[in-house]
């Protein structure tokens, strides 16, 4: 099979497309024929960070959407030809590969109506978003809810999802973004390098945020928190605080993070979200994002774009037919 193999962690240069073994189940596992990939700001981060389990060369890659070519002996909820997608544990990765080996744990089933396309571009940004707004902030009808970082895969996932529990939302995004958010029924979508907090004072009529996601920085999140209602809440997707924002006794924030990893309940619990999302655009309720579809052995230049922050929206790569 052909796969997108890092040599070494030393970036970009060192991926390549090569011919490695097709993987065989373990008993618990499912091997997936891949059929699309969705890619992520993490893919071309970690062809330079590399992972502390990796053997090098290593088959990188996280977003997967398929159909099952093989079960292990112990998988008896799927059945082979099902349509599955999955985020791929980054302990082992391998999602960039004609076929590759997954806990059947992680897998989730797609609806028939459901393309390959929309289905490879939610796992990670989409599973983040939904942590995000319902785990974390648990976002109610009426709040009011900023999001920076909206033009990306996580803010663009969660800003819909917030919408569609219906809060009022407010996404800060780069203006090359702001008609596709506004094509989601955002509330508003501000330039960053406008006054962000002026516009959201007014647009809140002075009732500050329920809640911020932010995709940006622990800086960004800094800043933001200061917008944010007593006893509200922030969740850090990009990064982590790395000072106390605010004086404990002033706001009482709620400071929140996201992780796609952890214990097997958690894995099962990012199977359910991959099944709710693909409801969700399945239904036309929810919107995949994918803006753009390169072929497989285009990969490594569509990382290449989203390392220069060329795209919006998603991108996608087409693996077998």
């Amino acid at each position: 099979m052909q796969a997108w193999i890092l040599q070494q962690p030393e970036g970009l240069k060192a991926l390549s497309l090569t011919t490695a073994t097709k993987p065989i189940p373990a008993a618990d596992e499912i091997c997936v024929k891949v059929a699309a990939v969705g890619l992520n700001p993490i893919d071309y981060k970690l062809t330079e960070w590399g992972y502390a389990t990796w053997n090098y060369p290593q088959i990188i890659g996280l977003d997967v959407a398929g159909s099952i070519d093989s079960v292990g002996a112990s998988v008896h909820q799927f059945n082979i030809n099902d349509r599955v997608i999955f985020f791929a544990d980054p302990r082992t990765a391998s999602g960039f590969a004609e076929y590759v080996c997954v806990k059947a744990i992680a897998v989730s089933r797609i609806p028939l109506t459901l393309s390959f396309t929309d289905a490879a571009a939610l796992p990670c940004a989409g599973y983040s978003a939904w942590i995000a707004v319902h785990d974390k902030l648990q976002v109610a009808a009426g709040q009011h809810i900023a999001i920076t970082g909206a033009g990306g895969g996580v803010g663009g996932f969660a800003a819909q999802l917030a919408k569609l529990a219906g809060a009022h939302v407010y996404a800060i995004a780069e203006r090359q973004h702001h008609p596709r958010l506004l094509s989601y029924g955002i509330d508003a979508v501000i330039d960053p390098q406008d006054n962000v907090a002026l516009e959201l004072i007014k647009l809140t009529e002075d009732q500050l945020l329920h809640g911020v996601i932010d995709c940006i920085s622990a800086q960004s999140g800094s800043m933001m928190s200061a917008l944010i209602r007593y006893n509200g809440h922030i969740v850090m997707v990009a990064n982590q605080f790395d000072q106390v924002p605010l004086l404990a006794t002033t706001k009482a924030l709620s400071i929140h993070e996201v992780a796609l990893h952890g214990a097997p309940e958690h894995i099962t619990h990012l199977a359910d979200i991959g099944n709710h999302l693909s409801d969700l655009v399945a239904d036309g309720r929810l919107y995949s994002m994918v803006e753009k579809i390169v072929p497989f052995n285009k990969l490594a230049c569509a990382l290449a774009e989203l390392k220069n922050h060329t795209h919006s929206g998603k991108i996608v790569v087409h693996v077998n037919s």
